[in-house]
Parts: C-alpha cells; sequence; structure tokens
C-alpha cells in the first residue's frame, strides 16, 4: 500500500520532533538548590542566567519564596555549564551551574543599609557548597591566582614589557589544575590567558583570531569566551582597517539588508570560509551601534530581523532576537509593564485605570528624604499640566503608611501606591535610584523611562510629549 505524500511527510515531521524531544531530554540534567537566607521570610529566591552571553539578556529560569525559616529549594534542569546569579530579593550574587550538581547556599542576614541607591550597595553575600565535580572550586581557586598574578604584574603586561612572565605563569596554571578534568574550565582558563596574551601584545590581532576565533568552535555558554569575543572584536576592525567607520555607516543605514555588512567583514580574507563566526561578528556589531548618534535605530532593528530569521545557527538567530529584545526595553513606543497594586484603601489599581491621560509614575522609598520632598514639586506639575497629566507615586519598602500620611497631611490627592512584594515591577522599570519617574502616553506605551527629575525641566519634557502625542493622534 503506498502512503500519501502528505501523510509520509507528516510522519516524518513527527519523528523529527520526537527525535529533538528525546535529545533534548538526553542534555537536560536537573540541578539541585537548597539554601537558607537568614532573616527572611515570604523572600523571592531565583536562579537567574543570560538567554545569551553577547546580548546578556537576563532570563529567570526557577524562582520560589523563602519559608518561614528562611529556608528555600528548587530543582531546575539545564542543558550545560554556564554563568549564572542566585538572586534573593533585589540582590544577585554570581556562581557557575552544571547538568547534574547540587548546591547548598548559606546567605547571612542582610545588615547593610537600605538607603542610598543600588550602586552603593553590596552584592548578595553567600557561601555555598557544590558538589559539581569540582568546576566551581577549580574557578574561584584559578581566578584567585590570575588577580593576583595581575596585580604583581600588571604595568609590566600592560606595557608590553614582559611576556616571560605569562609563560610562567601559565606553566604554574597547568600544573596546579593539571587534574581538573571539566572542558568549560579548561576552556574558561583557555580564554582567559588569549585575553592576557592580546592585551600584553604577547601575540598580534591576526595570530590572536586564527588561533582562537576562526574554524574554532563558539562556546556560546563560556562567559571568558563571550567576553573575550566582545572585547577583542570591538576595536579588530578599527585596528587592522579591514574597512572605514563611514562605511560601516552607510551599510546600516543605507543598505539593503545584512549582505552588505557582510561584505565588509569579508574583506579579511581570514573570514572567508568561517560563515558563524561572520555571522556572529555582524550580529554583534550592528547590535553595538544602536547607540551610536551616526546610526539609524530602526535599521539596527530591522537588520537584527533579518540576521533573526536567516542567522547561519539557531545561537545566532536566538542572539539576534534577544537583542531585539533587550534593545527595545522602555524605549519610546514600547508597551509599559503593567501593575497591579493595593492602594491606601486596599483596592488594587492597575496601569489601565490611568490610561485617560498622561502618566506620571514615581518610585520613592519611606527613608529617602529627597523622596517626599518632591511632592511639593508634584503637586505644582498636577496643577500646571491640571487635566493633561495623572500622578501615581509607587512606594517600595517598609514603612508604606507613613508616606500615606505624609502625602495625606499635606493633601496631596494623587494616589499612592504600595509595591509590596511585587518587586520585580523595579527591574521591568529598571529602577535603580529613587526618586525615579517614567512618563507613560494615554494608550498605554512609554513616553520616557527614565525622565528627568521635577527640579530638572521635568516640565518641559512633560508638553513635549504631550505635544508629540496629540500630532500623532
Amino acid at each position: 500500500m503506498k502512503i500519501p505524500r502528505y501523510q509520509a511527510s507528516f510522519q516524518l515531521i513527527f519523528l523529527f520532533f520526537l527525535f529533538l524531544f528525546f535529545w533534548k531530554s538526553l542534555l537536560s540534567q536537573t540541578i539541585s538548590v537548597n539554601g537558607k537566607a537568614d532573616g527572611t521570610s515570604g523572600e523571592l529566591v531565583r536562579i537567574i542566567v543570560y538567554a545569551d552571553q553577547f546580548s546578556l539578556l537576563q532570563k529567570t529560569i526557577v524562582s520560589t519564596y523563602t519559608d518561614e525559616n528562611g529556608a528555600f529549594s528548587f530543582s531546575p534542569e539545564v542543558d550545560e555549564s554556564t554563568f549564572a546569579f542566585i538572586a534573593v530579593g533585589l540582590k544577585k550574587a554570581e556562581f557557575y551551574i552544571k547538568p547534574g550538581a547540587s548546591y547548598i547556599f548559606t546567605i547571612p542576614l542582610d545588615t547593610t543599609s537600605e538607603t542610598g541607591s543600588i550602586f552603593d550597595k553590596k552584592p548578595l553575600q553567600f557561601t555555598y557548597q557544590a558538589d559539581d565535580e569540582g568546576l566551581s572550586d577549580a574557578i574561584t581557586e584559578f581566578n584567585i591566582e590570575y588577580n593576583k598574578f595581575l596585580y604583581e604584574y600588571a604595568d609590566k603586561i600592560y606595557r608590553g614589557r614582559d611576556k616571560s612572565s605569562i609563560v610562567t605563569f601559565r606553566d604554574k596554571i597547568e600544573n596546579q589544575f593539571k587534574d581538573v578534568d571539566n572542558q568549560y574550565f579548561k576552556d574558561y582558563v583557555r580564554y582567559t590567558f588569549a585575553s592576557l596574551e592580546w592585551i600584553s601584545k604577547m601575540k598580534n590581532n591576526v595570530e590572536i583570531l586564527q588561533e582562537y576565533f576562526v574554524d574554532q568552535p563558539v562556546l556560546y555558554q563560556n562567559i571568558q569566551y563571550t567576553e573575550f569575543f566582545s572585547e577583542f572584536f570591538k576595536s579588530y576592525f578599527g585596528y587592522d582597517k579591514v574597512f572605514d567607520y563611514d562605511d560601516l555607516i552607510h551599510a546600516i543605514n543605507e543598505g539593503d539588508g545584512v549582505n552588505e555588512v557582510f561584505s565588509l567583514i569579508e574583506r579579511d580574507s581570514l573570514f572567508d570560509n568561517d560563515i558563524n563566526l561572520r555571522d556572529l561578528i555582524v550580529t554583534n556589531l550592528i547590535a553595538k551601534k544602536y547607540f551610536s548618534a551616526d546610526i539609524l535605530k530602526n535599521k539596527v532593528f530591522a537588520l537584527l530581523e533579518e540576521l533573526s530569521l536567516v542567522g547561519s545557527t539557531n545561537e545566532i538567530r536566538n542572539i539576534a532576537g534577544n537583542y531585539i529584545i533587550k534593545l527595545k526595553k522602555l524605549e519610546p513606543g514600547r508597551q509599559a509593564p503593567n501593575f497591579s497594586l493595593k492602594d491606601a484603601q486596599g483596592d488594587s489599581v492597575d496601569l489601565q485605570y490611568f490610561m485617560d491621560r498622561h502618566l506620571l509614575i514615581n518610585f520613592v522609598k519611606p527613608d529617602c528624604m529627597i523622596c517626599l520632598d518632591h511632592f511639593q514639586l508634584l503637586e505644582e506639575l498636577e496643577k500646571q499640566f491640571s487635566n493633561e497629566l495623572q500622578i501615581v507615586t509607587i512606594v517600595y519598602g517598609e514603612p508604606y503608611p507613613e508616606v500615606v500620611k505624609y502625602a495625606s497631611d499635606r493633601d496631596f490627592r494623587w494616589p499612592v501606591l504600595n509595591l509590596d512584594d511585587n518587586i520585580l515591577l523595579l527591574e521591568a522599570y529598571n529602577i535603580r535610584v529613587y526618586p525615579s519617574y517614567i512618563l507613560i502616553n494615554p494608550d498605554g506605551l512609554i513616553g520616557m523611562a527614565t525622565a528627568p527629575m521635577p527640579d530638572e525641566n521635568l516640565d518641559l519634557f512633560i508638553r513635549r510629549q504631550i505635544s508629540n502625542f496629540e500630532k500623532k493622534h
């Protein structure tokens, strides 16, 4: 009996996806994470990784909350060893995860002050035990040795006057870690030394390129590889004059798709046969130019969209897509992150409630005196823009009732909402200092993030935002 062509094709497709499913299952392994965060109860705990280590777009792979004793536990699945963060609340710390490994974290009570900006705070402090075949211990020990070496020889290395010390140090590291049989660690060390050879001028650009990148595996998950890749290619084409800066500007702004940017890279014959490396270079090159004043942002997004469809590997296509997500976050015209928070009466209030006017969100903390001082300036803005502008204050931290009382006693009548445990809203709006201001248009799209302070001509920006919105509608 002859099977109809469409039925045979369906069977092949089914078998293909079945193979992918079982193949991925074989690669993925559960890791065990347990720990205790002293002095917490009901605190959000997450494991965060980079969606890719070029765009550095972060994603949470698992989350839970501490119990009444501060204990937490989860078991995410991972495909390969990679750099990660453990986060308690909004504080994060770095570690490395390995498929099949187990980790026990001890996180002491955070006694640091909650005043000031996030830039003043220490990262999450912790100790941990890792049953990961020695990967974490090896990386920690290597980093200690490497930092000691840099401290002692930095000046000579950066001036290119002492190459013998690098050779001696490499021999020492090879002997010290000769029993560590972990490929992630070996690659980590290899690309650390690649960076050292480059900055010390021990090897020139072409030698570095040929030894570490051309026709070499792309180590998408190894943080030392990806960091060195970004640093090296940020300067390679400038140093070696493969193309002029104006050529790149023209290719991005006026070219007909990514092929024109490809052609610039291919002026260097070293890239003739390594299409994957070329595509990865171009993806990062285009994305990194997004913030250049000479570049048309819509052209950057168009090229990244094209690369997300035609990139030579799944990884490159994903990287291009992740760059788009990251670069568009909080851009004017993007959808504002939604929220649903309680007001002083305990009623839930969400973003849509305010969408009849322009909205100015004011993020504050109770112990931030300048935050409270700005309320008087906000009242003046409210009077100035009358029915055109709605103000809402979102309070992070305790005691929330004191902020409500402060506003009520002075007859400030805009809503004061309690962030409570919805702390991820701070990450969604990239709030890093207090006070912070966000302008949102009546259609729910970002107007400006972040906006200036009220005493920094915020009224002029609001007026311009209202005018621009009215012209478009």
